[in-house]
């Protein structure tokens, strides 16, 4: 099964970022030669280079000021970024363009966007992107198991059953703690409630599931 993005979404979600509208008005007057060496340093940026010197060449022997060079530069980076976070397998490229056009990009730019997008440097800017992401341990290992305290400080706790669970995650660490029936049941049931709001989610309009 596969998510499907609908034709009248786009990539960026309802609302446009800042840095890409304030782009899309400073392209005017560009031409294509000054729009690729901003795209290839906005590149190499996402790849985790260093692009201090270039952008700085680039704005030295720019007619453009260097505050509209910074708006293009800031709307390329959000651009890329939002597009490279999106699955080749839901991004299509016909899609990805008719969203470019609707923001008044010219044709040839939405053609070298596309080239990076698309293109063979697509799976490092991935890697480069996932990385700076920020993201917490994976569990690896879950077990789980009823236990019964026979001896106990406690009378109330004495010979009341509660579950202790064992977990490893991914940066290899071990966690283990005690939950008591209640609570236990509780996260059952967010657990339960948490699958159905995301097959709710699947079924609605926006996304549509295929097999």
């Amino acid at each position: 099964m596969s998510l499907t993005q609908e034709k009248d979404t786009s990539f960026l979600g309802g609302r446009i970022p800042p840095e890409i509208e304030s782009m899309s008005k400073n392209l005017k007057d560009v031409e294509q030669e000054m729009f690729r060496k901003l795209l290839k340093a906005v590149v190499n940026a996402l790849e985790g280079k260093d692009c201090r010197d270039t952008m700085k060449s680039i704005a030295e022997n720019s007619v453009f000021p260097q505050e509209k060079l910074s708006h293009i530069v800031a709307g390329m980076y959000r651009l890329l970024s939002e597009a490279v976070r999106i699955p080749q397998s839901l991004l299509k490229q016909e899609a990805f363009k008719e969203d470019l056009r609707e923001l008044r990009i010219p044709e040839d730019f939405i053609t070298d966007f596309c080239s990076v997008v698309f293109g063979n440097r697509r799976t490092t800017l991935e890697a480069a992107t996932s990385q700076r992401d920020p993201h917490l341990p994976t569990i690896n290992e879950f077990k789980w198991r009823v236990d019964v305290a026979i001896s106990t400080s406690s009378l109330a706790r004495a010979l009341q059953p509660s579950v202790l669970m064992h977990l490893k995650l991914s940066d290899g660490s071990f966690h283990q703690f005690e939950v008591p029936p209640a609570k236990f049941q509780e996260l059952r049931y967010n657990v339960a409630l948490i699958l159905k709001e995301m097959n709710d989610l699947e079924k609605r309009s926006i996304l549509r599931i295929q097999d």
